[in-house]
């Protein structure tokens, strides 16, 4: 079992596991399910003890960068203990240590009270008790309850600063691990609503609720790369011990406005429909009356097949112009507007 190669040693709900000297390719799967394996029992704090670790490839921190995204959507907050300069570099480069926090002991870890960077998530979250032998733990979903959304999640400070971001906000906006936390929310917001944000995010602080952001609007998302697409925003104003949060949830709506776009145009073409058949029959009635009563005046006096024969172009001169008033409508309908590049109403 991987608690064979990596024990674990429970105090409570905290966990500290410990992980081997070389961590690669080789082993960064053992290392990955290891953690995740604690961090679905329900720690509340999980410290991986890498203080024997000497090495550490890209395989390896990738391992370490998937516990620490199973741990900010489960609440779990990561601490590491990282002694060699080489394992601290390579963890560096994928943004960890500006993410999780890091001691220089086990004991300091094991010590410490303040919550760490992406444990912002566990303020919000309940959490379920574990005794250190795992015996009658409450079993946490697998993935964490913000990783089973469709949507992209993101808490935000006061300040408009991204306290902590779900995975699928991140994949959503295309960043990496990490490096969506600590930005100001504007950077997730086209370069020409920016300051129209600051002043709506401005006056929903002044009096927060939960409420769809922007409603009648048409808001629009930055990708990392400089385009922009359609969103939908939800806002809630959170209070935890770390101060006053708004928790964002984020829906690309790219295949849902599509959907809604020949939806429309579905309906409009069933109208159309509709009034063509109520035309045709219209007209099919008025000849038929025609005809019948242009048969009728056969045997009538002269004045009176006269007058009939005038009531009868009367007729068909009523049912022209309805043919005429109905094609000359549809020529000049206008049809559904060309799409628009998100935000270009705004």
């Amino acid at each position: 079992m991987l608690k064979d190669f990596y024990p674990v040693q429970w105090d409570g709900v905290q966990a500290v596991v410990a992980l081997p000297e070389h961590i690669g390719a080789s082993n960064a799967g053992q290392v990955r399910d290891a953690l995740l394996s604690v961090i679905n029992r329900g720690a509340t704090t999980l410290i991986a003890d890498m203080a024997a670790t000497v090495s550490c490839d890209h395989a390896g921190a990738d391992a370490i960068v998937r516990a620490w995204q199973r741990t900010v959507s489960s609440g779990t907050e990561l601490r590491l203990v990282v002694t060699d300069r080489s394992v601290s570099r390579v963890l560096g480069m994928r943004g960890l240590d500006r993410q999780v926090s890091v001691y220089p002991s086990l004991a300091a870890a094991a010590a410490a009270r303040l919550p760490a960077p992406t444990s912002v998530l566990a303020a919000v979250r309940g959490r379920a008790s574990l005794p250190p032998d795992g015996a009658g733990a409450v079993p946490v979903p697998a993935g964490g309850l913000l990783e089973a959304l469709q949507d992209a999640v993101a808490l935000t400070d006061g300040d408009g600063t991204i306290a902590a971001a779900s995975v699928q906000l991140e994949d959503m906006f295309g960043y990496g691990p990490g490096e969506i936390s600590g930005l100001p929310v504007e950077s997730l917001v086209p370069e020409g609503l920016q300051e129209a944000h600051r002043g709506h995010r401005s006056a929903w602080a002044r009096s927060p609720s939960a409420r769809p952001m922007g409603a009648g609007m048409q808001l629009a998302g930055l990708h990392k790369d400089g385009t922009t697409f359609p969103v939908r925003v939800s806002l809630t104003p959170v209070t935890t011990a770390s101060g006053k949060l708004t928790l964002a949830v984020i829906r690309d709506i790219t295949r849902t406005g599509r959907l809604d776009d020949l939806a429309m145009l579905a309906r409009d073409a069933d109208a159309a429909q509709r009034e063509h058949v109520r035309l045709l029959d219209a007209v099919i009635t008025g000849l038929f009356h025609a005809g019948l009563s242009l048969q009728s005046s056969a045997g009538l006096p002269a004045d009176a097949a006269r007058q009939r024969t005038d009531a009868v172009l009367s007729e068909l001169d009523g049912i022209i112009r309805q043919i005429r008033s109905a094609a000359f409508n549809e020529r000049t309908q206008p049809g559904p507007a060309p799409p628009c590049a998100p935000g270009d109403d705004q």
